[in-house]
């Protein structure tokens, strides 16, 4: 995760904190049989916006609003960065693969240049231990 889906996520439950408790302060639509009529909304339905429920209410819209478009970009930062991990993780596979490639190619030179040693190249590689072998002898007897 990035820090920028990180923030986003913690904005995103801070807002539906506020959304949440908007919608609980909202006192209940307890209108009736007379909402049928239009008979509720008459002259205290007027100062409703004003006071504390209208207030709540355009809150609530607020919140929803930015709750909706926030969670789209959400989506969309993480999609992004899922396919930019993938397309990393291609590319790191890809140079893997060339570099194994390498080594095989080295590892193949390295065995053929080594059967193609002649006799007489051997020859010094053996007598090297023998000296070694003569020189710690006399530093004994010392």
């Amino acid at each position: 995760m990035t820090a920028l889906s990180i923030i986003l996520d913690i904005v995103l439950i801070l807002i539906s904190l506020v959304l949440i408790a908007a919608v609980l302060m909202q006192q209940g639509q307890r209108q009736g049989l007379g909402a049928i009529a239009g008979g509720a909304e008459t002259f205290f339905g007027k100062n409703k916006s004003r006071g504390l429920d209208g207030k709540l209410q355009k809150i609530t819209k607020i919140a929803a609003v930015v709750f909706i478009v926030l969670a789209i970009v959400t989506t969309i930062v993480v999609a992004h960065n899922a396919s930019s991990s993938a397309a990393v993780t291609d590319v790191n596979a890809a140079v893997q693969e060339i570099l194994n490639d390498v080594a095989e190619s080295e590892t193949a030179e390295t065995e053929t240049a080594a059967e193609g040693e002649t006799a007489a190249d051997a020859e010094p590689a053996d007598a090297e231990p023998a000296a070694d072998a003569e020189a710690e002898a006399d530093t004994a007897a010392n």
